[in-house]
């Protein structure tokens, strides 16, 4: 009896001892990430506090290897700076960073300060990145304004059009006589 309960401990402990050293499988990542329809999402950067983006757009999926999200059928984007409207964004589709940066495969954007309306980048080029901390970048740039039209290629800027650069610019300035409008909503110049 003694040496059959021996045995059976011993089968046990060597049981034990295989089971404790084999390594344990990773879980299944899922394979599809969360996708929300008719959906409102307001975006708080990190990387600019004072500012926060709200979208509402017909998808958004978020992928939980990359974790971006990628909101498309964009129907309204704005942003605000402390509670003021400071911009308007049209876009096909709209990519979210993990840094909260905004990947874009080409945009408009009307800014209310200046009035002015700004082109970036076109079908076939490469994406635009809006920035948290920076601004916009671009490889192409068509900025209009009642008093100017201003046309360029490698283009990046603060979100105040303040501090632009651009490479090959095509300026064009209307001076004399009165300034015509803003045709920007709630625009100023």
């Amino acid at each position: 009896m003694v040496r059959a309960s021996v045995a059976a401990l011993a089968v046990v402990l060597l049981l034990s001892l295989y089971l404790a050293s084999r390594p344990l499988p990773a879980p299944a990542a899922p394979e599809r990430g969360v996708r929300l329809e008719n959906v409102r999402l307001t975006l708080y950067p990190e990387q600019d506090p004072r500012s926060r983006w709200e979208f509402a757009a017909r998808r958004v999926e978020q992928d939980p290897g990359t974790r971006e999200a990628r909101v498309t059928g964009l129907e309204s984007g704005r942003r605000f700076v402390e509670e003021r409207l400071d911009l308007r964004l049209y876009a096909p589709e709209v990519t979210i960073d993990r840094s909260d940066n905004l990947h874009l495969p080409y945009a408009r954007v009307e800014i209310l300060r200046g009035c002015y309306t700004v082109q970036l980048g076109s079908p076939g080029e490469p994406p635009v990145v809006i920035d948290q901390r920076e601004g916009f970048r671009a490889p192409s740039v068509h900025i209009t304004a009642p008093s100017l039209e201003v046309r360029g290629k490698d283009f990046r800027s603060d979100f105040g059009i303040e501090n632009p650069s651009w490479r090959d610019p095509v300026e064009r300035f209307i001076s004399g006589g009165e300034q015509p409008p803003c045709p920007i909503e709630g625009g100023s110049s």
